[in-house]
């Protein structure tokens, strides 16, 4: 099957955008063509650099709703660009275009393009929560706007977790079976790379054999609570003096995140390797995953985590969105109990195992991709 992956272009480096890089890999490697179509911004390069390991890539004069001056407005009234991506869409010939949004509201142009393709579509959409919900500014109509266009797509609508789900189908007013939900995957290292990777990287992050290294991965930014993860690391270490921790990635809070840190005298419990392509080692080399974002899909981070076997320490809004999936601690900001499950290296281990059969068992990569392909099936139908 010829497979048109289309980003809402947010970037390369945020989850919902990784996502394309891990269906890709499934795809590709049971045999199907997949081909990216993104922007020509240059925050799209690292994931275009990426994605030609698993096929073409094809750039397009496109800005993302977050680029334009009155945004949503703006991207729904440029009917131009829709017919124009439109026509470029079906010019590359795929059997099935997946449009692939971050959020409600971005990417509607695209919407409106993929419904004037007239081929068989699917549309991902990571974060179902609204604008409302979010206590975004002029919440109302922004939510009117995007519920009025979704609610016209010929695209089969896809969400990334049960909640989300509901919530889709909420805010389109739509019957819940009308929503597909098909958990994000990830691949599942073996036992031996885990291994391999450890020592290599535990000394990258100077952690003793006694340390307990609690992880986090995510971009610095305000949905992902980079500074609330200092306030709970002082609280874990005034618990637990033999923890250590680590956050992965960057992001416009750096600056504040640095200072903080020397407030809070940190400095010599926390590193921030920043960005890294290739997170795994760094779960391998870690005992614990701490996630503390205010809202989600279903976070890649988590659920690599989840296959590396670490215990995944979550918000408890967060945690719903895991359906059945045992091993995981519910994190009270404030009460430190929560952390007499991670006390013990025995009962450190015993939650590992549990999420990592959670992982193998539902949240796999090539699970993903068969349910996704039954999709396109069905759409072509």
């Amino acid at each position: 099957m010829r497979i048109l992956l289309a980003s809402s272009n947010s970037g390369s480096r945020g989850g919902g955008e990784l996502f394309l890089l891990s269906l890709a890999s499934a795809l590709s490697a049971s045999g199907h063509e997949v081909i990216l179509w993104a922007s020509q911004h240059s925050r799209m390069d690292e994931l275009c650099a990426r994605f030609r390991e698993f096929g073409p890539v094809e750039r397009s004069l496109y800005a993302n709703t977050y680029d334009r001056r009155f945004r949503v407005m703006s991207a729904l009234l440029d009917s131009a660009v829709s017919r124009r991506v439109a026509t470029e869409w079906r010019s590359l010939g795929p059997e099935v275009i997946h449009l692939n949004k971050q959020n409600l509201e971005d990417g509607l142009d695209l919407v409106d393009a993929l419904a004037r393709t007239h081929l068989p579509a699917v549309c991902t959409i990571h974060v179902t929560q609204s604008a409302a919900y979010l206590k975004a500014k002029f919440a109302r109509l922004r939510d009117l706007v995007a519920r009025w266009t979704l609610r016209k797509i010929n695209a089969r609508l896809v969400a990334v977790g049960k909640s989300r789900a509901e919530d889709l189908a909420r805010f389109l007013q739509r019957p819940a079976d009308q929503i597909t939900c098909i958990p994000n995957g990830v691949p599942i290292p073996s036992p031996e790379q885990l291994l391999r990777n450890r020592a290599e990287y535990r000394n990258r992050l100077d952690a003793k054999p006694d340390e307990v290294v609690f992880l986090a991965v995510g971009r610095m930014v305000s949905q992902k609570r980079p500074l609330l993860f200092l306030q709970v690391a002082q609280m874990i270490l005034r618990n637990m003096a033999n923890a250590r921790f680590c956050w992965l990635g960057d992001g416009p809070l750096k600056p504040e995140w640095d200072r903080t840190v020397q407030h809070l005298g940190l400095a010599e419990k926390i590193s921030a390797p920043g960005w890294v392509a290739d997170p795994g080692p760094f779960y391998a080399a870690s005992d614990v995953f701490l996630h503390l974002a205010a809202f989600e899909g279903l976070p890649l981070a988590v659920l690599e985590a989840m296959a590396a076997g670490l215990p995944c320490c979550l918000t408890p809004n967060l945690i719903a969105e895991f359906g059945n999936s045992q091993g995981l601690v519910s994190i009270d900001c404030e009460n430190p109990g929560w952390l007499e499950e991670l006390q013990k290296q025995v009962r450190r281990r015993y939650l590992g195992d549990l999420v990592r059969k959670s992982a193998i068992e539902l949240f796999s990569v090539e699970r993903m991709a068969s349910d996704y392909l039954d999709l396109y099936r069905e759409a072509q139908c």
